[in-house]
């Protein structure tokens, strides 16, 4: 039992210290929730922006095998390009008119139409239309063959090709009805198939060489374009011309740029890209760092985080 005397000499906190250990522990808690708030905001951020070039990358991929093959085993000048894909009289097969009837005017296997602004020496475009081959890993038989314009002539395989990538041309025309072959300036019509698909009938417009061993190529068509640029649910939009509807890339690539350098042959590809998040008010003020038209960028962009990505491509042909 302890006495009175004991319970005297012992001594709890008193007021100032109590005080004193509040005063620190709100000004740690205050600290701490600041670094708290600070590190979620960081990590929201940043989050949004990587979702931004998430998207733009993988639009930019989508993009990068036809522009690589663009033109390849064609006529590039516009007045070679018109004849080539006119063939024969009866039925005369012709690709040229599906291919305005979706961007007015085509004329070249790099096709840029719908002025958006100009910078410099630059014009910038809205919308893309590429012819491009695509390798088959099938190649000709036999000795080189000399085609001469609008002569049929049947070629034999070193493995048959697929139905779903070639097939008979009719008049209204599909890429599907055109081959190509490397070594070759000119495109063909598949004019029959064997039934075992090793065989192809094929006509061209003009004279050419098929080389010995030369690989069949799939000829194709892209339209890309990004519809309600900077409204309120843009969309980056391909379309595989005469074979299948335009189909949604990615959401959130709010506008597209296409520039193309005759000098050097190269391609350039810019998007500007928002983030996930719409906010009550304009995040985004001033120029985007890489979007090379400020004044393209809409109230609408701006309730957004932006990402401006690029990319330049040298077209082979």
């Amino acid at each position: 039992m302890r006495t009175g005397r004991q319970l005297k000499f012992r001594k709890g906190f008193s007021l100032v210290e109590v005080l004193i250990a509040v005063v620190i522990l709100s000004i740690v808690s205050i600290a701490a929730e600041g670094l708290f708030f600070a590190f979620t905001k960081h990590f929201e951020q940043s989050t949004d922006l990587t979702t931004a070039r998430q998207r733009g990358e993988m639009t930019l991929a989508r993009l990068e095998t036809a522009v690589l093959q663009a033109g390849l085993s064609m006529p590039n000048r516009t007045a070679d390009f018109e004849g080539v894909f006119v063939v024969g009289t009866s039925p005369q097969i012709n690709l040229l008119t599906p291919l305005r009837n979706v961007i007015s005017g085509w004329n070249k296997p790099v096709y840029l139409c719908e002025v958006a602004g100009t910078v410099g020496t630059t014009t910038y475009f809205k919308k893309m239309g590429l012819v491009y081959c695509l390798g088959s890993g099938i190649g000709v038989l036999e000795e080189g063959h000399e085609v001469a314009d609008n002569d049929p002539i049947v070629l034999k395989l070193s493995a048959a090709c697929p139905d779903n990538q070639v097939k008979v041309a009719m008049a209204a025309s599909t890429t599907d009805g055109w081959v190509t072959f490397s070594g070759c300036q000119t495109p063909f019509v598949v004019r029959e198939i064997s039934n075992d698909r090793k065989q192809l009938g094929v006509m061209a417009s003009n004279r050419d060489l098929i080389p010995f061993f030369a690989e069949l190529q799939y000829l194709r068509a892209m339209c890309a374009y990004v519809i309600s640029p900077g409204g309120t649910s843009p969309h980056f939009y391909v379309e595989d011309v005469t074979r299948s509807p335009a189909q949604p890339v990615s959401e959130g690539v709010s506008q597209v740029l296409f520039s193309f350098d005759d000098d050097s042959n190269v391609l350039t590809v810019h998007l500007l890209v928002r983030g996930n998040r719409k906010f009550p008010g304009e995040v985004t003020s001033g120029d985007v760092p890489g979007w090379p038209l400020t004044d393209k960028v809409t109230s609408e962009d701006r309730h957004y985080r932006l990402v401006a990505m690029s990319a330049s491509w040298r077209v082979r042909n």
